[in-house]
């Protein structure tokens, strides 16, 4: 009977750790919160979204206040537009801009608000009309190589006198 007492207590112990690494996965990937349906949602056309992805956060004054809940390809302008899901409680000025920002020198992607000084309100629907790209790193890479090369080749070799 012991060995029966001490093969359960085994399980159970099992069973928390599998119950205790998946709310760990949970907090870690910040899908705990997803799921709220208060709150409105607003879209943002960009040129270049990166490495955006769906579910990255959205910060104002670095505090999260929503998630990204879609990005899809405009066909007619060509840009993405990614859709955001604002918590109800944080009201964002309707002249606000939306930038896409890293997380660290190469860390994730997340959508930045940087409040505008309108005294109305973005409502469910509405679209943030200044917004910028994501920076991607190899473009910079390139244009800094570039104009390295641009620079060491043949500068002036003039005539002495």
């Amino acid at each position: 009977m012991p060995s029966r007492a001490v093969e359960l207590l085994v399980g159970l112990f099992v069973c928390l750790g599998i119950a205790a690494i998946f709310i760990l996965t949970m907090r870690v990937s910040n899908l705990a919160n997803t799921g709220s349906a208060e709150g409105y949602t607003v879209t943002a056309a960009f040129n270049d979204i990166g490495g955006l992805k769906v579910g990255a956060p959205v910060d104002l004054a670095g505090v999260r206040i929503g998630r990204v809940t879609d990005i899809k390809l405009n066909q007619t302008t060509y840009r993405a537009v990614a859709t955001i899901h604002i918590q109800d409680q944080y009201k964002i000025p309707r002249d606000s801009g939306a930038s896409i920002l890293t997380s660290g020198l190469l860390g994730d992607q997340y959508v930045g608000i940087g409040p505008g000084g309108s005294t109305e309100n973005m409502q469910d629907g509405d679209q943030f009309i200044i917004t910028q790209s994501a920076i991607v790193l190899e473009n910079l890479i390139g244009q800094f190589m570039t104009s390295m090369s641009a620079d060491s080749g043949g500068g002036g070799s003039g005539s002495g006198g």
